[in-house]
């Protein structure tokens, strides 16, 4: 699943830096002086590479770069995708819901809010890049928070909690989690009616299937077509 093929995209930073294909933490140099494509051009990109958590682009043209210099940053392009390679019900690709494993899926990983990489289901990854291609069509950046969470992440999350560790907020049992059985997803929203994302998932959201289903989090939506196609934006009983 390659999103980014036959899209155009712009640079959006003038140290645009090239970099080796075999070494991509090393810049290429002309005259000892590191090439750069220039800034606000348009381009295509033929390949994406993840190393160290970071996502390099191929540049047709030109050659390899950060994801970072295009502008948008890359956002909510699919960069890799992991198939499960086994049974363990409490392992990466395991989908549970309210304490009950589902299956095994497939996760497409993104990327999301500020360049960090998430996952999003492949079961609905269509759905959700629909969702946002729509958005950004519109002028509207929907950066995701938090997507698909593995079971051994949300034990982590879960015990953080426990323990009161610094910068560790209420968290599911594992098993327990929205975020688990890959229909759930937190985009960068602080707020609600005037905030421009929320305001364009309000309208936009439902035509995609997605409608919100947590009081208090405006920020939380899930693929739920059943209740979408009643026009609803928000599920029953999510008053706030």
């Amino acid at each position: 699943m390659q999103s980014y093929l036959n899209k155009p995209f712009v640079i959006g930073d003038p140290q645009a830096r090239l970099r080796e294909g075999d070494d991509l933490l090393t810049f290429v140099t002309e005259n000892n002086q590191p090439k750069l494509i220039p800034n606000g051009t348009e381009v295509r990109i033929t390949e994406a590479r993840v190393l160290r958590d970071l996502v390099f682009v191929n540049v047709e043209n030109f050659g390899w770069t950060a994801a970072t210099n295009l502008k948008n940053k890359f956002l909510n392009e699919t960069v890799r995708v992991f198939p499960p390679q086994d049974d363990n019900q409490k392992g990466a690709n395991a989908a549970w819901d309210a304490g009950r494993f589902l299956k095994q899926i497939t996760l497409v990983q993104i990327v999301g809010a500020d360049n960090q990489l998430k996952f999003v289901s492949q079961d609905i990854a269509d759905e959700y890049l629909a969702l946002v291609n729509a958005a950004a069509a519109d002028g509207i950046l929907m950066p995701l928070k938090s997507g698909f969470r593995t079971y051994p992440k949300q034990a982590f999350l879960r015990d953080g909690w426990e323990r009161r560790q610094p910068g560790f907020n209420l968290a599911a049992k594992p098993g327990f989690s929205n975020h688990q059985d890959g229909f759930a997803y937190d985009f960068a929203i602080s707020g609600y009616e005037g905030n421009p994302l929320y305001d364009w998932l309000k309208r936009n959201g439902p035509r995609h299937g997605f409608v919100r289903t947590v009081n208090k989090e405006p920020w939380h939506w899930e693929y739920r077509p059943a209740i979408a196609q009643t026009g609803a934006f928000k599920a029953p009983g999510v008053t706030k």
